[in-house]
């Protein structure tokens, strides 16, 4: 089984790569790509609290904010 704390670090460097890419890159579809990563790192964050705490609740704010990334596509 692989730990918790694992799933966080991934998920801030994803989000530190993220802003990274949003700042340096001048495009706007890299930029909403780079939101796009930011997004997928705040989920990640989001299913591992709910795996090591065991909340629901953190998976229905995770369909949320898969569906403002899919509105934003």
């Amino acid at each position: 089984m692989i730990p918790t704390g694992y799933f966080f670090i991934l998920s801030f460097i994803l989000f530190i790569l993220g802003i990274i890419a949003f700042f340096i890159k001048r495009d706007l579809i890299t930029q909403f790509m780079a939101v796009e990563i930011m997004l997928n790192a705040a989920n990640l964050a989001f299913i591992a609290l709910a795996k090591s705490h065991h909340f629901v609740d953190a998976q229905v704010i995770v369909f949320f904010i898969i569906t403002v990334a899919a509105a934003e596509a």
